[in-house]
């Protein structure tokens, strides 16, 4: 079987089939460099991290100071708490290439004061050249601006955010549409009503557990109520930010949602149960046979759906101020969401997700639970004791040990926050960006 088969497969999020195919290439070959870095690929997918970065250490030894494989180490390696070891990477990086925008970035996110003088000069000279992609710059500029909040120069901080939005939404602007047209046009008018054909045999086992599903938005404590659950019990493996619902969704309908007849005041929206569930069966059966949590936040859209193949699901909301969360996700590089580039788009889609998660509350008021990240970090006890009693899992004393478990992780922005201590919730951090609420 070929490379670009066991690559397709992994694009697909088909893991154990890729598995498969790149493994046998090592039973010829245990040297194969593309094999090694394609399975260390999969198992960071699969968060199995440390093999992850075994295999990507492997394709090191074989082909020593290879940009790809070492991009590659030093995210497997800072999303097991490695900062030291992945910074270095990094470092190695960008002498190996003064122009790896990413390295900068991945810098930045370990720690802004990795920034030195001499680098931020580097960045200064790179942004300004013609053969540095649109995202790069975006990037670059990303970090400017996080270098003048550090100075307390709020003005300049949202002069370069506002530009680094801007160079982000253009430079991936035909996936942004796709996505701003499905949330705006097509979820957002349907969750209410989808239609389901062809019958299914339920299959004991894969969807008779009590799932787990953190909903919302970015930076309202979804990240911590996902450390705290993991850390709490060994009968629950995170899927991360998998986007399994979503991308199944998307295998059925997108082809016809995104052709260039389509018409949006007639559609039906119709599910295959059949093929839905094979798909889910693909996607989750690559983990552990555990109860899952998955944290694809975009899921308070899909309850619908997710109520259909895993009744006994268990969804745990997390929000925190308006303002608040509309700041704080404005202020965040999160590349991957079409309506994070400005406040009003951000706006426009909280209020598609107020208007969802009412509804479904009041349909399914016994299957979601409401964590305040204000009350869960002001107080911490009787909050993480109310979340572990929805999710049945038994409140003990190191509850919250973080910085003492070795196992977790996080492949998010967010990732140095899992080892550390709660902190409680700052009333006032984001109010001297509330003037840019006023649109």
């Amino acid at each position: 079987m070929s490379y670009n088969l066991g690559k397709l497969l992994i694009k697909n999020k088909k893991f154990t089939k890729a598995l498969n195919i790149f493994q046998n290439k090592l039973i010829n070959n245990p040297n194969d460099l593309r094999a090694n870095f394609q399975i260390g690929k999969i198992y960071y997918e699969l968060n199995d991290l440390n093999k992850s970065i075994k295999f990507f250490q492997k394709c090191d030894e074989i082909q020593p100071n290879t940009p790809n494989v070492l991009f590659n180490l030093a995210l497997a390696l800072q999303s097991t708490g490695k900062v030291k070891d992945a910074k270095e990477k990094y470092l190695n990086l960008i002498s190996i290439n003064p122009m790896d925008v990413k390295s900068y970035y991945g810098l930045y996110t370990l720690d802004i004061k990795n920034i030195t003088p001499e680098l931020f000069k580097n960045l200064e000279n790179l942004v300004q050249q013609n053969n540095i992609s649109l995202y790069e710059k975006s990037l670059i500029n990303f970090i400017f601006s996080k270098i003048k909040k550090k100075e307390k120069l709020i003005k300049d901080e949202i002069k370069f955010l506002d530009l680094s939005h801007k160079q982000c939404a253009e430079a991936n602007l035909f996936l942004n549409n796709q996505s701003d047209f499905y949330y705006k046009k097509i979820i957002s008018n349907h969750f209410n009503k989808i239609y389901f054909r062809d019958n299914f045999k339920s299959l004991t086992g894969f969807n008779d557990l009590n799932h787990l599903f953190i909903i919302g938005l970015p930076r309202s404590g979804s990240t911590l109520v996902e450390t705290i659950i993991t850390h709490n019990s060994n009968e629950i493996v995170s899927v991360g930010e998998f986007h399994a619902i979503n991308t199944s969704i998307l295998y059925q309908i997108g082809k016809t949602i995104f052709s260039k007849d389509f018409d949006s005041s007639n559609y039906k929206f119709e599910i295959n149960k059949k093929i839905f569930q094979q798909d889910l069966i693909e996607k989750y059966g690559n983990f552990e046979k555990k109860i899952f949590l998955d944290k694809s936040l975009e899921n308070f859209f899909n309850i619908e759906i997710i109520l259909k193949f895993f009744p006994n699901s268990k969804f745990i909301h997390t929000y925190r101020d308006f303002k608040d969360v509309t700041i704080g996700i404005y202020q965040k590089m999160l590349p991957e969401l079409s309506w994070v580039h400005n406040i009003k788009d951000i706006i426009n889609y909280m209020s598609l997700y107020n208007k969802t998660i009412k509804y479904f509350k009041k349909k399914y008021p016994k299957k979601i639970i409401d964590v305040n990240l204000n009350q869960l970090t002001n107080n911490k006890k009787f909050e993480v004791k109310k979340i572990l009693n929805f999710c049945e899992i038994e409140f003990k004393d190191n509850y919250l040990d973080f910085d003492k478990n070795e196992k977790l992780f996080n492949k998010t922005n967010s990732f140095l926050q899992v080892r550390n201590k709660i902190k409680n919730y700052e009333d006032k951090k984001y109010h001297p960006y509330y003037y840019l609420l006023d649109i």
